[in-house]
């Protein structure tokens, strides 16, 4: 890979910029489960894709290892990390706690205007339900949730949600809940009842509104995860 093709694929020319890149992109396939659960990833065809030495595809292994994402297995090599149910549950219990802390604090210090924002999201998610969109439900259910995080105002909470989302992979476990029969309305019915919180700056009632719908959604999920993710 020339130069100019590795600036056009956002491969800068110094080490710790070139295995910065392999570690956002691959943590974005993983997430997206465009890697799959499981894959073993090749040292050498990482190498070629990305245009760098192996050392920089060592490295991001074991950062994403250290994050993870992936399994460093002796004599067997580097497996992008499946989790199991009972990890997956774990996760929405690690979930339950720290966005509950969000709500707490959004509702202390999030502004009107911030306030506002949420209010559009919600009104989104209304439009959703009575489409019948549950993929543009779980997006904007996500968003709603990113938002609250926002307005908690503390970058280091915000730094364990994205890296929580990330490994529980939210898009799809999100989209596996939604599904359910009757889910998007309760859903909704609890996201009202933790705006409604927010916004009366009621910091008890919103975590333990925030909790209440973590929890809804954790056992609502453990029949499906048990099928798709196993044991």
């Amino acid at each position: 890979m020339s130069a100019a093709q590795r600036a056009s694929a956002g491969v800068a020319d110094n080490d710790v910029s070139k295995k910065d890149v392999i570690v956002q992109r691959l943590r974005e396939e993983i997430v997206s489960g465009a890697i799959a659960p499981g894959e073993k990833l090749s040292e050498a065809r990482l190498a070629e894709r990305f245009g760098v030495s192996r050392m920089p595809v060592r490295e991001a292994f074991k950062e994403l290892e250290g994050g993870g994402f992936v399994s460093i297995e002796r004599r067997r090599g580097t497996f992008v990390k499946s989790l199991s149910r009972h990890e997956i549950l774990d996760l929405f219990e690690v979930r339950e706690a720290v966005e509950g802390m969000a709500a707490r604090l959004c509702a202390h210090r999030a502004s009107n205007e911030f306030i506002a924002r949420i209010d559009e999201v919600m009104a989104s998610m209304q439009d959703c339900v009575e489409a019948g969109d549950s993929d543009g439900y779980s997006a904007m259910d996500a968003r709603l949730h990113e938002l609250i995080t926002e307005g908690a105002g503390n970058e280091r909470l915000s730094d364990h949600y994205r890296l929580l989302v990330q490994h529980l992979n939210r898009s799809l476990l999100s989209s596996i809940v939604t599904r359910r029969e009757g889910r998007m309305r309760r859903s909704l019915a609890e996201h009202r009842a933790l705006v409604y919180a927010i916004r009366a700056r009621d910091a008890d009632a919103a975590e333990e509104a925030m909790r209440a719908h973590v929890q809804r959604g954790r056992l609502e999920l453990q029949d499906e995860v048990t099928a798709k993710f196993g044991r």
